[in-house]
Formats: C-alpha cells, sequence, structure tokens
C-alpha cells in the first residue's frame, strides 16, 4: 500500500463548507476508493488516536455498503438520500434541513454525495490537510494477507451462487428438482474442505503481517483480521421465502 505524500491543499476545518476545498486530487483518490478501503485508510493515518474506534467504524461502514442499494461493498459513497438515511441511522436526530446543511459540510469533494471518509473526518473532527500527510505505512506482508483473505471470500461466493442456483432449481417439479433438492441439503450440511483450508492460509498470512510489527498500516491489518473474523462465522443457510 502505497505511502501518501504531502500536498499543498489549504487546511479545511471538518466543519467548513466543501466549496472552499480546492480540488485535492490526492483526497479525491482516497474517496474513489471502496467502502472498506477508505475506512482502512483513516485508521492507518490514526491509527494512534482511534484504535479504540475500530470496530465503531466497522459497523459504520457495513452500514454504508447496505446501504448501497446498487454497488453494495464495491461502492465508495451515498447519494443524498441514503447519506441522509446513515446520519439517522447513526443517531442524527436532527431536522431535515439540518441534515442537509450536515451533509454540505461532510461533502468536502463536493460532488454531492458523502464518501465514508469524509464523514470520518467530519466525526472525529479531522482535516483532509491533515489525513493527506499522514503515512499509510507499508507492510510486505500485508498484500499477501489481504489475497488470502479474498481467496476465502472468494469460495464463500462460490458457495453463495451455487446454494442460490440449487434453490432456484429445486423450487420445482420432477426429478431436476428433487435432484436439485438433495444437492442443496448436501451442500448446506457439509463440510466445505476447500474453504477450510483458505480460511487456515489467510489465518496464516494475517498472523505472519502482524509479527512484522511497528506502526506500518496497522489500520489495514486490523481490519484484515476483523473480516476474518467474520469468514470463520460463514456457514450456508437456506434463503427465506419471499
Amino acid at each position: 500500500m502505497a505511502t501518501p505524500r504531502g500536498t499543498s491543499a489549504v487546511a479545511l476545518s471538518p466543519r467548513q463548507p466543501s466549496g472552499q476545498n480546492v480540488g485535492n486530487n490526492l483526497f479525491k483518490s482516497f474517496t474513489a476508493k471502496k467502502y472498506a478501503e477508505q475506512a482502512q485508510a483513516f485508521l492507518n493515518a490514526y491509527w494512534g488516536e482511534h484504535e479504540k474506534d475500530a470496530e465503531q467504524i466497522w459497523k459504520w461502514t457495513n452500514q454504508f455498503i447496505e446501504l448501497d442499494h446498487e454497488k453494495k461493498a464495491e461502492g465508495c459513497d451515498l447519494d443524498e438520500f441514503n447519506a441522509h438515511r446513515f446520519l439517522e441511522k447513526a443517531g442524527e436526530t436532527k431536522r431535515v434541513v439540518e441534515l442537509r446543511e450536515e451533509l454540505r459540510a461532510i461533502d468536502m469533494d463536493f460532488n454531492k454525495r458523502m464518501a465514508i471518509i469524509e464523514y470520518l473526518l467530519f466525526k472525529f473532527k479531522r482535516t483532509v490537510a491533515d489525513f493527506v500527510k499522514r503515512p499509510q505505512g507499508t507492510n510486505e506482508e500485508l498484500a499477501k494477507a489481504q489475497a488470502a483473505l479474498q481467496e476465502a471470500q472468494n469460495e464463500i461466493a462460490r458457495i453463495e451462487a451455487k446454494k442460490n442456483e440449487l434453490q432456484e432449481k429445486s423450487n420445482g417439479t420432477g426429478v431436476a428438482a428433487m435432484r436439485a433438492k438433495n444437492e442443496l441439503e448436501q451442500l448446506l450440511s457439509q463440510d466445505n474442505t476447500e474453504l477450510n483450508k483458505r480460511t487456515l492460509t489467510a489465518e496464516a498470512a494475517v498472523r505472519k503481517a502482524q509479527k512484522l510489527g511497528g506502526e506500518a498500516a496497522q489500520g489495514a491489518l486490523w481490519w484484515i483480521n476483523r473480516e476474518l473474523e467474520e469468514l470463520k462465522k460463514y456457514k450456508p443457510k437456506r434463503n427465506l421465502a419471499k
């Protein structure tokens, strides 16, 4: 993960109107990242100050993903309507006019959308100018751990796709439907050897990355470990009938 360099951007108050943020291309490169990557970047930059907030940031990130109905985890920002919904979920009980003013202050790149990195800087009263000067850190084993975790997540995606296919077929009638129903039951009850193997590989890679110590990319390391915890809880479940 590359280390952001300093920038000549003007200092920006967390509540300063976004129109005063002169085109900070480096910051825009962060707002264009996926939600989880933005959250990791914030934690990398402010690990010493906000390690204690990592779990809450994890929850907020998943709320962003839940509210992004089009792109989900692949998205990077919310439109105004869903940004308002997030602020309400986050405990904001203000009137619509006040929420609009708050969203305007959060929107630091002035695109009328809310990225989670914008919300985090606003929430914790950090500035864009300070954020982009903070080192993201490097960890030579981090990329390997991320790749290993992605392999395990890909296996879960494969299992889910197969489960959905079999469940759809099992809703029919005849021999094919009965075969699909049997295969579905096997899938739901069996111990997935390939997933277990990939999970163990990811665990080993994360441990190796953590052993390097230091302050390098501590937010990203925490995030990978947190994702690993969720991954280990996975067990395919039958979809609820619509």
